[in-house]
């Protein structure tokens, strides 16, 4: 199993979150291959810390679909408040503009691989699964 910055790669979320010690979601454009239940790393790379990776065993409490129209966004079909987008993309280090824009049609967007929003809470450290 490979490894990249101490975490084993097939346990990694495939996006950075903003702070390991804030964020509670991460949005990813292409999927992810977790479910509610898993547990997994989240990890960050902070600029005030030299550039060093961050890493957090987390346990996923949801994966939501990601739908976008350029106006709105739904999740599961539910839309999307301005405060809930805000969070996801101060969580997943982007604008809530590029949550917008990340849309069927855009030249960044995958049919094939649909956007989820996947939450998360942090582990026990005492109860943590390696």
């Amino acid at each position: 199993m490979a490894k990249q910055g101490g975490v084993p790669e097939d346990r990694r979320l495939p996006n950075y979150v903003n702070d390991v010690n804030t964020a509670s979601c991460v949005f990813c454009p292409y999927g992810a291959e977790v479910k509610a239940g898993d547990q997994v790393y989240v990890y960050d790379e902070k600029t005030s810390l030299a550039r060093q990776q961050r890493d957090l065993l987390v346990q996923v409490t949801a994966v939501k679909t990601f739908r976008s129209n350029g106006r709105v966004v739904t999740l599961d079909l539910k839309i999307a408040t301005e405060e809930e987008l805000a969070k996801i993309a101060d969580d997943s280090e982007m604008t809530v503009q590029s949550l917008l824009d990340h849309h069927a049609g855009a030249a960044t967007y995958d049919a094939k691989r649909s956007p989820v929003v996947v939450y998360f809470k942090r582990c026990d450290l005492d109860g943590a699964k390696s």
